[in-house]
């Protein structure tokens, strides 16, 4: 260690090189899939191909995520083109899918969040489609389309299972409601005969 500090041309010199070329390659690969995940939408599949192998993450097993993603997109475009066609999709929702599909691996908890809440404003606000639209074509996905489910298989889930859940919640709440009132009703008349 004394030895790397007076003599800095020596072995650890060539382990700092070595290190700053690591972390620029890795720089430029970032930037390589970023661009890519940009493009995605508007090159033709072979291209798309082409330009997936081209990245070299041999030695950088933490983008292997994003890669991956983005090689399973490209290899079901032809799904993602009958996705949007369906009756069912509309725009939001078929622009949210395809963000998570390619959003990277240290941001897709954050999108699947918002897209979900996104999905639920619907319920109280008309500017936005209603949950059961996003249920409508979660469904749709799951049975007509596995190879897209299991791409964003988690957001898809929620989506289903929180229109099944609510759906439950909606009745149970309705029924207190209606009890609530008859209790109330209840009371107001025997006051009323006092």
């Amino acid at each position: 260690m004394r030895r790397d500090f007076l003599n800095p041309e020596s072995h650890s010199g060539t382990l700092v090189k070595e290190s700053i070329s690591f972390v620029d390659r890795k720089e430029q690969t970032i930037k390589n899939i970023d661009a890519l995940r940009k493009g995605l939408w508007t090159l033709d599949s072979q291209t798309l191909r082409k330009q997936i192998e081209a990245i070299d993450i041999s030695d950088l097993p933490d983008l292997a995520v994003s890669l991956s993603r983005l090689k399973a997109v490209s290899e079901r475009l032809e799904s993602f083109q009958k996705l949007q066609n369906h009756s069912a999709c509309f725009p939001q929702f078929y622009e949210q899918f395809c963000t998570l599909v390619t959003t990277s691996s240290q941001r897709i908890v954050k999108q699947r969040a918002e897209f979900l809440n996104a999905s639920r404003k619907g319920a109280t606000d008309p500017r936005y489609r209603s949950p059961k639209e996003y249920y409508r074509i979660a469904r749709v996905i799951h049975r007509e389309m596995p190879e897209l489910f299991e791409l964003e298989k988690p957001w898809l889930e929620q989506i289903i299972t929180r229109r099944n859940s609510s759906k439950i919640f909606g009745l149970r709440e309705a029924l207190l409601a209606i009890l609530a009132l008859l209790v109330m009703l209840c009371f107001y008349f025997a006051s009323r005969q006092m």
